[in-house]
C-alpha cells in the first residue's frame, strides 16, 4: 500500500427524531409476502412494455407504507470526502466496483450514481460493514440470497453488459468520487430502496432522505464512520469482462503490476499533511457543523487552514476546532474546561466570512488578531 492508509474518524450524532409512524398489524402482515429482502434494492427504470411496478397491488401497498412514515428530524449531515490512499491498481479496482454498483443500481443518471456512491462509501467507514470498497459492493455475492446488492447475485452482471459509454462515465463518476465528491442529499444514510418495495429492515431505522424514487435510511443512535481504510482491494471475478484490473492475468493487472495503458486510473487527491483523527459532534444550528478534531502531529500551523477547508467543504455555515493532544480533544459538545483551555486553531465561517485563530504560546504569529483570547 503506497502511503499508508487514511483515516478518517466521523462520529456523528444522530439528531433526536420522532418515532416511526406505527402501521397496523394487518397492514404489516399483508406487506411481509411483498417486502423486499436485506439487501438493498434501488433498482433500474423500467423497460419500455413491462408493468411500472407502483402500480401493481405490491406496489401501492408499499407506496402506502412508506408514505406513512416521515423523515426524521434534525439535519441531514454530510459524509466527509473520502480520499483512499492505495496503489494505481487497488484504486482501478475501487473505481470498479463502484462504477459497478452505480450502473447496475442506478442506471445512467448521475445525480442517481452519487446516491449510490454515497452510500457505498459510508458503508466502507461503518464497522459494520467490510473495509474496502469491493468489499461492501460484493458482500454477500457468494449467495443467491443476502446479497447486499441485489445485482452482485441475481445474475445482472452476466446477463446484461452496459455500454462502452455508460461504463467510462459510471467509473468517471465513481472517481470523482473517490477523490473527495460528496453527494449531500443522501448524508449518513447506510441503506436505501426503492418506494415500492417495504422490507421489514427499515421499520427499525430512520428514514432520512428521499431522492425521487428512493428512500435512505441510517441506523439509529450514535453512528461512527472511523474504520480505517485498508488501501487493497480484492479482486472481483465477475468483474472481469468489464476490467482487465479483476482478471487472474499471470504478471499482468490482476497480479498486482502496473495497469494497462488503455485502462483510465483517478490520481489519489493530494493530501499536504497527515491525515487527522476527526470527529463530528451534534451541529450547534440546522446549518452548521462543528469539527472536533486532534491535529496532525508534527504538521505546521499554516497547514491547519487547509485540512479545516477540506472538512467544511460545501457547508455554508461551519466551526472547525483543532487540538494537538488527543488526549485533550472532546468527542461531543459541550466540551469540558480543560478541552477549552487547550485548543490549539479555530476555523469559522459564518456566512460566508471566514476567521482563523491560532494558540498563540504554541504557533507564534504576527498578527496578534490571529491569536485565540484567553479568558483570564
Amino acid at each position: 500500500m503506497a502511503g499508508g492508509a487514511l483515516w478518517f474518524v466521523l462520529g456523528a450524532t444522530v439528531p433526536a427524531a420522532d418515532p416511526l409512524v406505527g402501521v397496523a398489524p394487518q397492514a404489516a402482515a399483508l406487506a411481509g409476502p411483498f417486502a423486499a429482502g436485506p439487501h438493498l434494492a434501488m433498482g433500474l427504470p423500467v423497460g419500455p412494455g413491462a408493468m411500472d411496478p407502483r402500480e401493481s397491488a405490491e406496489g401501492k401497498l408499499a407506496l402506502a407504507l412508506n408514505a406513512a412514515v416521515p423523515l426524521a428530524r434534525g439535519p441531514l449531515v454530510p459524509a466527509l470526502p473520502f480520499f483512499p490512499s492505495a496503489q494505481a491498481q487497488d484504486l482501478a479496482r475501487a473505481v470498479d466496483c463502484l462504477a459497478a454498483a452505480q450502473y447496475y443500481e442506478a442506471g445512467r443518471g448521475a445525480s442517481d450514481q452519487r446516491a449510490v456512491a454515497q452510500v457505498v462509501l459510508n458503508r466502507v467507514r461503518h464497522r459494520a460493514f467490510p473495509a474496502t470498497v469491493c468489499g461492501v459492493v460484493f458482500q454477500g455475492a457468494e449467495r443467491s440470497t443476502g446479497c447486499q446488492f441485489t445485482f452482485t447475485c441475481d445474475g445482472a452482471l452476466a446477463r446484461r453488459d452496459p455500454s462502452a459509454e455508460a461504463w467510462e462515465e459510471a467509473r468517471r463518476t465513481a472517481a470523482a468520487m473517490l477523490q473527495g465528491q460528496v453527494e449531500p442529499t443522501v448524508g449518513l444514510a447506510t441503506h436505501y430502496h426503492t418506494d415500492w418495495v417495504s422490507p421489514a429492515w427499515d421499520r427499525s431505522m430512520d428514514k432520512i432522505a428521499a431522492v425521487r424514487t428512493h428512500l435512505f435510511y441510517r441506523w439509529r443512535g450514535w453512528q461512527t464512520f472511523d474504520k480505517p481504510y485498508p488501501g487493497s482491494e480484492p479482486r472481483i471475478p465477475a468483474l472481469a469482462r468489464l476490467s482487465a484490473f479483476h482478471r487472474d492475468l499471470p504478471g499482468g493487472a490482476g497480479a498486482g503490476s502496473s495497469p494497462p495503458p488503455e485502462t483510465v486510473v483517478p490520481a489519489p487527491a493530494p493530501s499536504p499533511m497527515p491525515a487527522a483523527s476527526l470527529s463530528l459532534a451534534k451541529p450547534v444550528t440546522a446549518t452548521a457543523g462543528v469539527f472536533l478534531a486532534t491535529l496532525p502531529p508534527g504538521a505546521g500551523a499554516e497547514s491547519f487552514p487547509a485540512l479545516a477547508e477540506r472538512r467544511c467543504a460545501g457547508l455554508a455555515d461551519c466551526r472547525f476546532i483543532g487540538w494537538t493532544d488527543s488526549a485533550r480533544t472532546p468527542r461531543a459538545l459541550p466540551m469540558p474546561g480543560s478541552s477549552v483551555d487547550t485548543i490549539a486553531f479555530v476555523f469559522t465561517r459564518r456566512r460566508g466570512a471566514e476567521t482563523l485563530r491560532w494558540d498563540c504560546t504554541a504557533f507564534a504569529r504576527a498578527d496578534p488578531g490571529e491569536c485565540i483570547r484567553r479568558g483570564t
